[in-house]
């Protein structure tokens, strides 16, 4: 296949907009860019879950038209970035013991992850695993293929979300005609594009600081160890300022224009203009900003805390990064209400660019977009526009075929679900009754032991008393004999 025939095209789907991006790698490292677009997402997206599955799929089928204008070729598949509101991380443990010594073998450690991602439930969906470290006797290890042991305990990191939240972006995106390549976890390649290999190593706490939402992951020995969304960003911030009776373009301006996220001390200032002519004391206007950023910033920093990583070893700091990171003195407020010392922002990504287009991702709104590129490895072109070769649109035949092998999965799924709770439960029936068979059991060897030793009881009282009697007895005869 012809190299221009060879590109990549990633979807992110954000609470203020999508945006879609068509990239390709050159051989040098650098990502040529080929065509890009955006559309307002806030009518159907909120805290980065769809909620009107008509107008995403619109956009999606509005997207696609304006990227393959620009190229001049059909896209046949997308990569798809997911987050939003729900989405966080389970501690999951899973521990093996032998009868005796064995070498730890890759057979075992794949079963141990298999077993850990069967955890998925009805209510909550595994999305990613990432391996912490494995437990043999006393040792921890992060690959113990190899070592004997006659027991071993795997800790898990697994990512979950609602199961909805992923069949709303399949159905969506399956309706628009356009397959799903791949559904990465944003925050985790935008990690990978942004931060170093020295602060994922000595520990850092990467945030993404989104419109509606406030992504938190937290990395130490290369490993990302806690994962949340907080369902706060700075869209709160705009919506608090149209308490002042503006509507949410002109707050967003005022935000941009006046907003700052930390004052030390306020030095008195004019009132701000509104355009119909009313003003806004200052002083006020800050307050109520800095309110809603410290409401969002005590939120990362209980995240931090859940997380259980002591701060002194986080020693890369905090990284901001997101539309709402661009926020005036944001260091300053991190740094005030998390005691972290080192926060910095970044704008831009670790990559090489090369596009024609003036200024592009000046604003870094294209950044998890340029890193799904970035980690995507399949080719997404479906040929030239014109051409026969067009798959982006499947046949109905193939479409309710789809339909058909997808309704038998989740049939599939629910049976093993109903299987599985029926056999939990017959489980814990059986425990139950055998609980109560070993109460019945001990009641009844309570009884036998009862009428065993009541004959030895009465015998024994009669025992005492006729000693108690002799003695009086005996007592009488001394007093007399005194007497």
């Amino acid at each position: 296949m012809a190299a221009e025939d060879n590109f990549i095209v990633a979807i992110e789907l954000g609470s203020s907009k999508v945006v879609g991006l068509v990239g390709r790698k050159q051989p040098d490292g650098a990502i040529q860019i080929l065509a890009h677009a955006q559309e307002p997402a806030s009518s159907f997206i909120r805290k980065g879950r769809i909620f009107n599955v008509e107008k995403m799929k619109q956009c999606i089928s509005n997207m696609k038209q304006n990227l393959e204008k620009d190229l001049n070729k059909y896209i046949n598949q997308v990569y798809v970035g997911i987050g939003g509101m729900g989405m966080h991380s389970v501690m999951h443990n899973i521990s093996r013991s032998f009868s005796d010594k064995v070498i730890i073998s890759q057979e075992i450690i794949d079963e141990m992850k298999d077993t850990n991602f069967n955890t998925s439930s009805a209510y909550k969906e595994i999305l990613d695993v990432i391996p912490q470290e494995y437990k043999l006797g006393t040792q921890y290890q992060t690959d113990p293929v190899g070592i004997f042991a006659d027991n071993i305990e795997g800790c898990f990191l697994n990512i979950v979300a609602n199961p909805n939240m992923c069949e709303q972006v399949d159905n969506c995106f399956r309706s628009a005609g356009i397959s799903i390549a791949d559904k990465p976890i944003t925050i985790i390649n935008l990690a990978d594009s942004i931060l170093t290999e020295s602060e994922k190593r000595t520990g850092c706490v990467f945030v993404d600081m989104g419109a509606e939402t406030t992504t938190v992951a937290i990395y130490k020995n290369n490993i990302l160890r806690h994962f949340a969304v907080i369902p706060l960003g700075g869209a709160n911030v705009t919506r608090d300022i149209t308490n002042f009776i503006i509507d949410e373009e002109e707050a967003e301006n005022l935000k941009q224009q006046y907003g700052v996220a930390y004052t030390e001390s306020y030095t008195k200032q004019a009132p701000i203009q509104l355009k119909d002519g009313r003003t806004i004391d200052h002083e006020e206007f800050t307050e109520l900003v800095e309110a809603r950023l410290e409401e969002i910033i005590l939120n990362i920093a209980n995240q931090i805390k859940l997380s259980k990583i002591e701060t002194e070893k986080l020693i890369g700091g905090i990284i901001l990064t997101g539309g709402s990171a661009n926020m005036k003195d944001i260091e300053k407020a991190v740094s005030k209400y998390t005691d972290f010392e080192k926060v910095r922002v970044i704008k831009s990504l670790r990559l090489s660019l090369r596009s024609n287009i003036s200024d592009f991702n000046k604003d870094g709104s294209y950044n998890a977009a340029l890193s799904l590129i970035e980690h995507g490895d399949i080719n997404c072109c479906g040929g030239n526009l014109g051409s026969s070769s067009n798959t982006l649109f499947p046949t109905v035949e193939e479409i309710k075929a789809q339909q058909e092998a997808e309704e038998r999965a989740r049939r599939e799924r629910e049976e093993q679900e109903r299987i599985k709770a029926e056999e939990e439960k017959r489980q814990q029936e059986e425990m139950e009754a055998e609980k109560e068979a070993q109460r019945i059991k001990e009641e009844q060897d309570r009884e036998r032991k009862k009428k065993f030793w009541n004959p030895f009881k009465s015998m024994i009282n009669k025992m005492t008393s006729l000693v108690n009697e002799e003695g009086e007895n005996t007592d009488s005869s001394e007093q007399t004999h005194n007497n």
